[in-house]
């Protein structure tokens, strides 16, 4: 086994186990490896502290990760710079406010804030969702060019990839996206993008909720409040 493929088949693992699979059984299954080369592994994760074996429980995420998780998060200053915005725009709509960044063809929510509805959303950071089918994916899609956007949509939204470049070509020319029920049944939301100094996009912002406190007239009232926060925490970008 290759020094690169030994790396590659621990990573694979270690996600295996934080998606849930605690015994050895499961997670060979899961990454189609030999029970006795993830064992070995295991071992080798275990000793650097990547992993946990917890009696009743079986194989968990070890303390390091979290160690290098708050590293990570301490070293991502957009989080940080952006959250009094996030939350002044939380107060101000009563509504989840989320931030996300572009992670190859997925984006990746760096940041939430829950609103103050009843109801709460099951979105989370360090979720990774298709770019396509949500509001800051769309948002963070607004520049690129129309072949990738096309891809993007055919691949994660296949039955609607007519509907959805004429929505893309709709919200480049407006500066922000919506979902509608796109990722999931009732929820909506209002996004628009964070840009740099040099005008490219590094990240969206976005408000969301149910379709009861989201519907048509509310979600185009939102488009020049989020736009207004998006702007304010571009202008604090160096």
């Amino acid at each position: 086994m290759s020094q690169n493929q030994s790396v590659v088949k621990a990573i694979s693992i270690v996600d295996a186990v934080a998606m849930g699979d605690r015994n050895l059984k499961a997670i060979s299954e899961r990454v189609d490896i030999p029970t006795t080369t993830v064992h070995r592994m295991l071992q080798t994760l275990i000793s650097q502290h990547l992993i946990r074996d917890v009696k009743g429980i079986g194989f968990t995420l070890g303390t390091k990760l979290i160690t290098l998780g708050n590293i990570a998060t301490q070293s991502m200053p957009l989080k940080h710079l952006a959250r009094p915005f996030l939350e002044e725009l939380k107060n101000l709509t009563n509504d989840t406010v989320h931030l996300g960044i572009k992670d190859e063809d997925q984006i990746f929510y760096l940041d939430k804030i829950p609103g103050n509805r009843t109801i709460q959303l099951r979105s989370k950071v360090g979720d990774r969702l298709p770019i396509a089918v949500t509001g800051i994916g769309k948002s963070l899609m607004i520049d690129m060019p129309k072949t990738e956007c096309h891809r993007l949509i055919k691949e994660q939204i296949p039955n609607k990839t007519e509907e959805m470049m004429l929505r893309m070509e709709s919200y480049s020319r407006g500066g922000y996206s919506f979902d509608l029920e796109d990722n999931e049944d009732f929820v909506r939301c209002v996004a628009a993008p964070i840009r740099n100094k040099a005008g490219n996009i590094i990240a969206a912002i976005s408000v969301t909720s149910i379709k009861d406190y989201m519907d048509d007239q509310r979600m185009n009232e939102l488009i020049p409040i989020i736009q207004s926060y998006s702007e304010r925490i571009s202008e604090k970008i160096n």
